[in-house]
């Protein structure tokens, strides 16, 4: 209830989120739940008027946080409960991922599972002592009623489970092994992932199907290292299956967050700008490795959705788009056969709905279908020019309807990421907006979120949040991209500042390693190490710090790389297969990771012909170094010189050198030459 008679130290409550910059926080602004941002004032508040805090953590365009919201928040019946009871918190967990991990681990800790909408009861000291994830409204009131009454005339059995679950958030700090990670553990980790494996459909285990990132990054550099057909088996299938299915949006390119069902067919419709930057340099991969031009395409339409669709005009990258409005989730992607004649006319029509799978029983809701090509020996027909022109027409009339919404803040380290997939196409695709669209995001980045520290997110023409330690992680891995595609040494001077400033904010002594964030508003103070929906930024680290070493011939990054190795926790030795993006900084330093730096007498404004080259062949363990005219020299280039007038190739290992060469081939050979030896 309001104080009865409010002063200025304890005004009335009320929804406080209408001056928020987060367009999460910003959706609830109008709910009659007296909503708090998360800060010292909710807390405070909780304190002085002796009542727990509801905490609920969620996302602008994650559907079920918009079902629970139109059940719950947005009725009086709810809010009078939470108001009266309850303060309440609302966190984006996107602006707030330190926050979002904690009481994660806790939802999984007491049920096994999570997801947002995220619910969990903390006390004033932000201890929590239950949590849970979405409610429909009757069993949302029951468990507030509940939950206040439990507080109010149990006291004791509350802070019992507070402290117990304090306790196990603790536990879950990782210890440092203190060892490096060897070839028995790389081995183990692809055996673990062949037992998950699903051989009739590609992934690793059953429904709902995540695309799977960094196990497929993974068994790729197996195969390179030892021609190993089971995992190039298991990744082109995979590769394949997803691009077929209706995890690819055929119509407008992109790929959706994930499959509801084990074959990839029908989607939960939001798309991620993550999760689109980490496929295509995967697809891209598949192709050097398989030579299927499938991989080749997918990865150049998903990534130019990404710049037509997801790009702001001032450079950076939006967040997200979400599944579309309550009740009509996947409405704006599905078809019937009528609207695809309307739109196309007949012949066309026959066609199309005949290639996609488009009927008139339907294969999603309402006789309505999700485009997908279920024979692999159809996908050369989607490439035709007929079918090029049809779905050209066909998203015009689907962007006619309801887009779904679109989370327009640009995140730091999702767009990281997103630097290293248009830099890595422009390497095999040869186009050059590609590149042009990464150094854009990367100069906007340097304008709006670097000085002064590096922030987390960019909306509305304002910069905020402190960068946690996926934004340092994923942005230097970036612009380590950015200097080898763009030949301007500039960017690897820059990702070096944003590694001392990364080893400044966030280096633990004690963890020998990198903790997520240095928020002071934090019950415990966690370390990422287990690859989720995005790569262990741990992991990422250690190839960053490896690069910059090479690069900038620095021992000090090399130092630094070897000590994080040696805090991987004791758990990966055990459970590798949930560590791939460690395991790939491992399998890095253990092949020797080679360095391939072309060099011309008078260099032009783009690669020549012979940096290309290289870049078309899979080297997964190879930074090709080129320079740009007028730009600035990384230090391992400044004592090389060209042979005569002609390109001259420099392959180097760690410390020692190969001599010069002018023929590509010889050196793509050296490049390649891997002695790890890994049994799956």
């Amino acid at each position: 209830m309001a104080p009865k008679n409010p002063t200025p130290e304890n005004p009335a409550p009320k929804n406080l989120l209408s001056s928020e910059i987060s367009p999460y926080l910003v959706q609830h602004k109008d709910n009659p739940v007296w909503w708090h941002p998360w800060g010292d004032d909710a807390f405070a508040r909780a304190k002085a008027e002796d009542k727990p805090v509801f905490l609920s953590i969620g996302y602008s365009t994650c559907y079920w946080c918009h079902v629970m919201e139109k059940d719950s928040f947005e009725t009086q019946e709810v809010a009078d409960v939470l108001n009266e009871h309850f303060v309440s918190i609302k966190v984006d967990r996107e602006e707030l991922p330190d926050v979002d991990q904690l009481y994660m681990e806790v939802v999984m800790g007491i049920h096994g599972h999570g997801g947002w909408p995220m619910s969990v009861f903390l006390t004033p000291e932000r201890q929590p002592f239950w949590g849970g994830t979405f409610f429909y409204k009757e069993n949302f009131i029951g468990i507030l009623k509940a939950m206040s009454d439990a507080w109010k005339g149990d006291r004791s059995k509350v802070l019992t489970s507070s402290g117990e679950l304090t306790r196990f958030l603790n536990s879950k700090r990782p210890n440092p092994s203190g060892q490096p990670i060897d070839v028995n553990v790389l081995g183990l980790g692809m055996q673990q992932l062949f037992k998950r494996y699903d051989r009739d459909h590609g992934g690793f285990g059953g429904a709902p199907k995540f695309p799977p990132t960094q196990p497929l990054a993974f068994l790729m550099r197996a195969h390179a290292c030892k021609a190993n057909a089971a995992a190039l088996e298991a990744t082109s299938k995979t590769l394949s299956a997803m691009a077929r299915g209706g995890l690819f949006d055929h119509i407008g390119g992109g790929f959706h967050r994930y499959s509801v069902d084990a074959e990839w067919r029908i989607p939960h419709f939001e798309k991620m700008l993550y999760d689109n930057a980490l496929l295509a340099p995967i697809y891209l991969e598949g192709f050097k490795v398989s030579g299927n031009e499938m991989f080749k395409v997918v990865a150049d339409r998903t990534l130019s959705y990404l710049v037509d669709r997801m790009m702001a005009p001032e450079g950076g990258f939006y967040a997200a788009e979400d599944a579309g409005e309550v009740d009509r989730e996947g409405e704006y992607y599905s078809w019937t056969p009528s609207e695809v004649r309307e739109s196309l006319g007949d012949d066309a029509a026959e066609a199309v709905t005949s290639l996609y799978g488009i009927t008139a029983e339907g294969n999603f809701e309402h006789g309505r279908s999700i485009p997908m090509i279920t024979d692999a020996a159809r996908w050369a027909e989607s490439e035709a020019m007929e079918i090029q022109v049809a779905r050209t027409t066909l998203l015009t009339q689907r962007d006619k309807r309801i887009r779904p919404h679109r989370d327009e803040k640009v995140v730091t380290g999702w767009n990281g990421l997103t630097i290293t997939a248009l830099c890595r196409g422009y390497q095999v695709l040869r186009k050059p907006r590609y590149l042009d669209a990464a150094i854009k995001t990367a100069s906007f980045i340097e304008a709006n979120l670097v000085a002064g520290g590096l922030k987390r997110r960019f909306c509305k023409g304002e910069a905020g949040i402190d960068a946690v330690l996926e934004d340092y992680a994923f942005l230097i891995e970036g612009y380590l991209a950015l200097g080898e595609a763009s030949g301007d040494g500039v960017w690897f001077e820059r990702a070096a500042a944003l590694q001392r400033e990364q080893d400044s904010r966030l280096w633990s002594g004690e963890r020998r390693a990198y903790v997520t964030s240095a928020s002071k508003g934090l019950l415990v103070q966690m370390c990422e190490w287990v690859d989720g929906a995005t790569p262990s930024p741990n992991g990422i680290s250690i190839n960053n710090l490896r690069i910059l070493s090479e690069v900038l011939a620095d021992s000090a990054f090399a130092s630094r790389a070897t000590e994080l190795e040696l805090g991987a926790p004791t758990e990966a030795f055990g459970l590798p297969m949930l560590y791939m993006s460690t395991m790939r900084g491992a399998l890095l330093r253990q092949v020797g990771a080679s360095t391939c730096s072309v060099v011309v007498q008078e260099p032009s404004e783009g690669p020549p012909a012979e940096v290309f080259e290289v870049w078309s062949k899979y080297l997964p363990f190879t930074t090709v170094i080129w320079v740009k005219k007028g730009s600035q020299i990384p230090k391992m280039l400044e004592s090389r010189n060209a042979l005569g007038d002609n390109p001259t190739i420099y392959v180097c290992r760690r410390s020692s050198c190969f001599e010069p060469t002018l023929d590509v081939e010889t050196a793509t050979r050296v490049c390649s030459e891997v002695s790890l030896f890994i049994d799956s």
